[in-house]
């Protein structure tokens, strides 16, 4: 007779743990990220922030009663979509015959894999980004997404969870799958990409920090500028209203003290 699984079991096996990790990793990513630039949003300070808004004061105001929203939705696709989901991706990475046991990569293998999650995300999101972006799919799915022409961070996951599933975590974690990364890799690939995820959705162009200018102003316009990297957007020309724009001249980063102007 097989011996009953008990809970110390559960809890010590490679799928919880694997799962926890990861999970956790995506959390303090978008939480971490997400609340630090909701403190100048709501109070005000640091004032020196303010000067780094990518967009004008009449534009942009965020009420506790927009967190509380995207807060709501978030929990409803966090039950429902997020931690079905992992349980699935936990046993898509076995199958695909990713290592599972915490090791620490190789620098070029780590790098190379990274490197190829980054290229595979534009190519994705990309892709269902435009999709989502069809009539059909705008009205009955990513409109809500579009709820906010200036995004704060943690809008960068209000989705419907159709949505969550095809755009959000889908793209994020279909490189992983593809290039066969150990969970160490994939941990530091979801925290990377959630946090420059909720820079770009911040509306603020900080120094040392990727832009957040692209897309901001697909917030700001509803059209165009349907990748990350704008590779694929300069490639089908869906750029070409951006790249006429005040924001594609302000789209770099900065190292300086002073803002941007233009």
């Amino acid at each position: 007779m097989a011996a009953a699984v008990t809970m110390g079991d559960f809890f010590q096996s490679e799928w919880f743990r694997n799962t926890a990790v990861l999970s956790t990793v995506l959390a303090v990513a978008y939480f971490g990220a997400g609340f630090l630039f909701l403190i100048p949003d709501l109070t005000g300070k640091p004032k020196w922030m303010l000067k780094f808004k990518t967009q004008p004061p009449q534009n942009f105001k965020v009420t506790r009663d927009d967190v509380i929203k995207v807060l709501r939705q978030l929990t409803i696709n966090s039950l429902l979509i997020h931690l079905p989901f992992m349980f699935l991706y936990y046993h898509l990475q076995v199958w695909r015959g990713c290592d599972q046991t915490l090791k620490i990569p190789s620098v070029i293998p780590f790098i190379r894999d990274l490197t190829l999650c980054v290229l595979l995300e534009e190519v994705t999101f990309y892709y269902a980004h435009r999709i989502l972006h069809t009539p059909f799919m705008y009205k009955r799915y990513h409109k809500l997404h579009h709820d906010f022409t200036a995004p704060f961070g943690l809008v960068s996951a209000y989705s419907h969870p159709v949505e969550f599933i095809f755009s959000n975590l889908g793209t994020i974690m279909t490189g992983p799958l593809v290039v066969g990364c150990d969970v160490v890799t994939s941990g530091v690939w979801f925290f990377l990409s959630v946090v420059v995820t909720v820079i770009h959705h911040s509306g603020y162009h900080l120094p040392l920090l990727p832009s957040p200018e692209f897309h901001d102003y697909h917030h700001l316009k509803f059209t165009g500028n349907y990748g990350v990297l704008g590779i694929l957007d300069w490639f089908h020309g869906t750029d070409k209203h951006f790249r006429k724009s005040k924001q594609s001249r302000r789209h770099k980063m900065i190292f300086s003290a002073e803002e941007l102007s233009g």
